[in-house]
């Protein structure tokens, strides 16, 4: 039986046992050193915002008595971390999707399997039942579990004999910045989210049309809902999170936004390493290489402004078309996928 134990925002020394067998499982996956994530990175979303709450559990094979932490569950000590089998990573949307819990599994590093190897059984089984615990407990019956995996590798154990389903699929690529063709002369490019007065209409009409339309899957989701104060903490968010934003911006002959391309990074990330974030074109619009060209822009503006740069990470929607074309365009390569395993408890959506 294993005890799942919940962690302290303020445990540093948890916090990085669970970041060392995450970055090593992802780099296990991507082949990538630089893949991974930051200690500095988990404790920001621990400490929460008005757009979510996270909590991080440890599974434990170590019997003892422990004080309770926050949630009523026992509060993992300095004396467990050698007993760790999994960790469980969860996230609640608090602004949408407030029906939702997300999670992330991962085995602790002395439990990874090596190449070729099936994954334990037995972390799997208890991580889920901790998030149907959490899902009953704090009213999110829609259950997503998230997991990263290399390229065309069998689905992990447990999942689907619980009732959860693939409901999306992406995958990540790395793209080199110094290829990207020349950007078109007339997309613009702002900085930290620093949008114009006059443009901030169109601009949030554009981030509604992409919340409604952007490929998902089955993945059961509330549409956001955008605002100018919403835009507002945003940008807040980024800053206090470490992030540096551009974003390029496509328009009609109006001079209305009508597609964008995000790049960022984040102060404890790799200096040679920025991500590419949302790239949405308003339908309308499409078909004339407004998204190259925005992806184009973006990233040669990510170069000029990050000089160490090298290299984008991207995500994108698996099996469409559209993106995978404009991936192909800039010479990504995938590295990995992460698809989305779903379940519901379908009288308790309806009810709630």
């Amino acid at each position: 039986m294993l005890t799942p134990l919940i962690v302290g925002a303020g445990d540093t020394e948890a916090v990085g046992a669970y970041v060392f067998s995450s970055t090593l499982a992802a780099q296990d996956i991507t082949g990538l050193a630089a893949s991974g994530v930051s200690a500095a990175h988990v404790a920001t979303r621990l400490k929460g915002s008005a757009e979510s709450r996270s909590y991080l559990f440890a599974l434990s094979t170590r019997e003892a008595p422990r004080p309770l932490g926050e949630l009523g569950y026992p509060a993992l000590g300095p004396d467990d971390l050698l007993d760790v089998e999994a960790w469980v990573f969860i996230s609640l949307p608090l602004l949408e999707d407030t029906r939702v819990i997300e999670a992330h599994i991962t085995l602790d590093a002395a439990m990874a399997p090596l190449p070729g190897e099936p994954a334990p059984e037995a972390p799997w089984v208890h991580a889920l039942s901790l998030i149907d615990a959490l899902s009953t407990a704090l009213v999110r019956p829609i259950r997503q579990v998230w997991v990263t995996h290399a390229l065309g590798t069998d689905e992990p154990p447990a999942l689907r004999d619980t009732g959860y389903s693939p409901a999306f699929s992406e995958v990540q690529a790395t793209m080199p910045l110094e290829t990207t063709p020349a950007p078109a002369p007339e997309l613009d490019i702002v900085a930290d989210m620093d949008f114009a007065a006059a443009d901030i209409p169109a601009f949030l009409r554009l981030l509604a049309s992409a919340s409604a339309s952007y490929p998902r899957g089955e993945l059961i989701l509330e549409t956001v809902d955008w605002t100018q104060q919403r835009l507002v903490d945003a940008g807040a968010r980024l800053r206090d999170r470490g992030g540096t934003q551009l974003t390029a911006l496509a328009r009609a002959s109006s001079g209305d936004v009508v597609g964008l391309a995000e790049a960022v990074t984040f102060d404890h990330d790799v200096e040679s390493i920025c991500e590419l974030g949302l790239v949405y074109v308003l339908p309308e619009h499409r078909g004339r290489g407004l998204g190259r060209d925005l992806v184009s822009s973006v990233l040669r503006a990510a170069r000029e402004r990050w000089e160490d740069a090298e290299m984008a990470f991207v995500s994108y929607p698996a099996g469409e078309p559209a993106a995978e074309a404009l991936a192909r365009a800039g010479g990504a390569k995938a590295v990995s996928a992460t698809t989305v395993w779903q379940r519901a408890d379908v009288t308790r959506v309806h009810l709630n």
